[in-house]
């Protein structure tokens, strides 16, 4: 199975994406995405790597290396910004929030209607009074 491999440089450009150059070398591809990065003249460069089959006549492309204006503007703030050493030894302790009072467990809501076991008297007496019919209608 034979394969090439190409890396392709892209820069971004009035809302495209548009190829700058094609290297066999991978150092070489980001070395050139870093240097155009760096120029300060656009506003993101990528690195696709494409890989060709020729036995399938296929291609693969994925992203390497891609970096924006927000990536420059937050490697120039953390070079700027020096850590601050803090002297914890003046440091106050943290007040704890008073506790909220909890609100009591609700009690169990009490059902409208009859209970079950009134149901099932109920039903007791429908039951036995249907009985009773029946047996005097037999009787009949």
């Amino acid at each position: 199975m034979s394969q090439a491999v190409s890396f392709e440089v892209d820069t971004y450009q009035s809302n495209r994406w548009v190829l700058e150059c094609v290297l066999d070398d991978k150092d070489m591809a980001l070395s050139t995405a870093k240097r155009l990065y760096d120029s300060k003249r656009f506003s993101a460069v990528r690195v696709v790597q494409e890989t060709f089959d020729e036995d399938s006549n296929s291609s693969r492309e994925r992203v390497i290396f891609e970096t924006t204006v927000a990536d420059r503007d937050n490697r120039a703030a953390k070079q700027q910004a020096s850590p601050a050493k803090v002297d914890r030894s003046e440091r106050q302790a943290l007040k704890k929030r008073p506790r909220q009072a909890t609100k009591p467990a609700a009690k169990t809501a009490r059902k409208n209607g009859p209970s079950l076991w009134v149901l099932l008297l109920w039903l007791i007496a429908i039951l036995a009074g249907g009985a009773t019919l029946l047996y005097y209608l037999q009787r009949l």
